[in-house]
């Protein structure tokens, strides 16, 4: 990524966009990239650099921590959220996004159209290709202008939830899950002839709410629905989607996916489909998209999903 590029588009256009007043957070590589592109490139003095190491040591009272920035009066400044560090990005959201309002956050280095429209244009590399086939399917999302709501079945930890939240911040993000393994009323006799070995192997009880929430790194446009689903969609029959993951790895909470989702989705929308390689998703998506005529195309992933998309 060229970060002097990125950093110069996402702020020019805020410039143009009227404003004048911005906040640096945090300060480390990116955070110096950010600052020269402010000061060097436009002219303008941040407000504040936010950084909790740097302000313990720094005398200059125009360096704070996140604990003075929520006593400070930014009405009208913008945060320029300024890292891309993978191993720390989720938690520096979730700090930043406990101490001002998500509207007035600003991701320079992320790559979505939500925060640079040009990235529409732009290729970049992810070791997951179903991370990228998310990447791509966001940008379609923005471009066709679909609306709506994002949803996955089948959080575990939260590791693909992380990624729908970092490329469409802006969206309501639904959160569905047992968070305790495979509900008992999914194990169907067929089922367990299809999945035992499986199931053996891997029960997906290592987790919780809090762990897949803390992975995501945004609580705040996010609504957890523990339980079992449907049941967990009760009061969302007028809710529309844009984006929904079902990785449920079973035939039955597929189907139901399928059969709630589909019927809400908007146009240029989509729904991706993990695991198709087991026999009860790959019945699931057959038996329903042979029914509602319906294609789909298989991405080149390990774990071989598939795509849906909505007709514009």
């Amino acid at each position: 990524m060229d970060y002097l590029k990125k950093a110069s588009r996402v702020i020019g256009r805020l410039i143009e966009e009227g404003k004048t007043q911005f906040i640096i957070y945090p300060f480390g590589a990116r955070g110096m990239t950010t600052k020269q592109v402010l000061n060097q490139f436009y002219g303008i003095q941040e407000e504040y650099i936010v950084d909790n190491k740097l302000a313990a040591v720094s005398k200059n009272k125009k360096i704070i921590d996140i604990e003075t920035l929520k006593k400070v009066d930014i009405k009208n400044a913008v945060v320029l959220l300024s890292s891309d560090h993978e191993e720390i990005y989720n938690e520096l959201r979730h700090q930043i996004f406990q101490a001002v309002a998500r509207e007035k956050i600003v991701d320079v280095y992320s790559h979505s159209m939500y925060y640079d429209p040009y990235v529409l244009f732009e290729h970049k590399n992810f070791n997951d290709d179903r991370i990228a086939a998310l990447d791509f399917a966001a940008r379609q999302i923005y471009y066709n202008h679909a609306e709506g709501a994002l949803a996955e079945v089948g959080v575990y930890k939260g590791d693909f939830s992380k990624y729908m939240s970092r490329f469409m911040p802006d969206r309501k993000l639904y959160l569905f899950d047992t968070f305790d393994g495979f509900h008992d009323n999914d194990i169907t006799e067929q089922e367990e002839c299809y999945t035992h070995d499986f199931r053996e192997r891997v029960n997906f009880k290592d987790t919780s709410v809090e762990i897949a929430l803390k992975n995501i790194g945004l609580y705040v446009n996010t609504e957890v629905r523990k339980g079992y689903f449907p049941e967990t969609a009760q009061g969302l029959d007028m809710e529309k989607f844009a984006f929904v993951s079902l990785d449920t790895d079973l035939y039955k909470p597929t189907l139901a996916g399928l059969e709630f989702f589909w019927p809400r989705m908007s146009k240029g929308g989509f729904i991706f489909i993990h695991d198709f390689g087991l026999k009860g998703v790959e019945h699931a998506v057959m038996e329903y998209c042979t029914r509602e005529k319906i294609g789909f195309v298989r991405l080149p992933d390990y774990c071989r999903s598939v795509v849906l998309a909505k007709p514009l």
